[in-house]
C-alpha cells in the first residue's frame, strides 16, 4: 500500500472508539479532504474523501495485491468486523484526486541505493524511458523521505515526509530531498502503473 509521506494529520486512533460514518462526516468538516488509513495484522484499507464524498477505497489483504474496491458497503464491513490502527492524512485540492484515482501499480522486487546511481541520474534513465509510476526514496539514517511521481517520464509532483498537502509541484522540496539524499544514504523501490484499459 502507498500511503502518503507528510506528518498524519491524526494518528494513534483504534477504530474500536470508532464509528466509521459519523467519523468521516467529522473530518469532512474538520479538514474538508485527504485519506483514512486503517492497518491490522493482516488487512490495510485507504479511504479517500473530500468535503461531499468518499471518492474511493483501496484494499491490501496480507500477501495479496492492492485492488480498488467498488462498494463502501464492503469497506465498512470490513472496519467493523476488525480492529485497526488508524492514521489519518491531509490532501489538499491539488492531491486528492490524483490519490484517489491512481492507478493501480506493480512493484518492482528491486531496490537501489544512492550509493550504486545517484538519484539525478535514476530520474534522467526514467525519463528516457518514459516511465509512468513513483520512486519511494527513504534515506538510510533518518525517518525522512518522499514519494517522487512521473507521468511518461515526467516528474509531476512529489509527497514529502516534511511537507503538507499530498503532493507538492515545488523545485525547492524536490531539492531538499535530493540534498537530503546526498548528505545521507538513500534507498529507491519503485512501482509501475499499470497501463488504463481502453473503454
Amino acid at each position: 500500500m502507498l500511503i502518503p509521506r507528510e506528518k498524519p494529520h491524526l494518528e494513534g486512533l483504534n477504530s474500536y472508539y470508532l464509528h466509521l460514518e459519523k467519523f468521516i462526516e467529522h473530518l469532512q468538516g474538520d479538514i474538508g479532504s485527504g485519506a483514512l488509513y486503517c492497518v491490522s495484522s493482516n488487512l490495510e484499507m485507504l479511504i479517500f474523501f473530500n468535503g461531499e464524498e468518499i471518492l474511493s477505497s483501496m484494499l491490501k489483504e496480507k500477501g495479496s495485491n492492492v485492488s480498488q474496491v467498488p462498494s463502501f458497503e464492503i469497506v465498512r464491513s470490513r472496519f467493523y468486523s476488525g480492529s485497526f490502527a488508524i492514521k489519518v492524512f491531509y490532501l489538499d485540492q491539488n492531491a486528492i484526486y490524483y490519490w484517489a484515482q491512481m492507478p493501480l501499480f506493480q512493484r518492482a522486487k528491486a531496490t537501489l541505493r544512492s550509493t550504486e546511481i545517484p538519484l539525478p541520474d535514476l530520474i534522467f534513465r526514467l525519463r528516457m524511458k518514459q516511465f509512468s509510476g513513483f520512486i519511494e526514496v527513504q534515506l538510510t539514517k533518518k525517518p525522512e523521505g518522499g514519494v517522487l511521481f512521473f507521468h511518461e517520464g515526467d516528474r509531476i509532483g512529489g509527497s514529502y515526509s516534511w511537507g503538507k498537502g499530498g503532493m507538492s509541484t515545488l523545485d525547492e522540496d524536490y531539492n531538499t530531498l535530493l540534498s537530503k539524499v546526498q548528505s545521507s544514504e538513500g534507498i529507491f523501490t519503485f512501482g509501475s502503473f499499470a497501463p488504463k484499459e481502453n473503454s
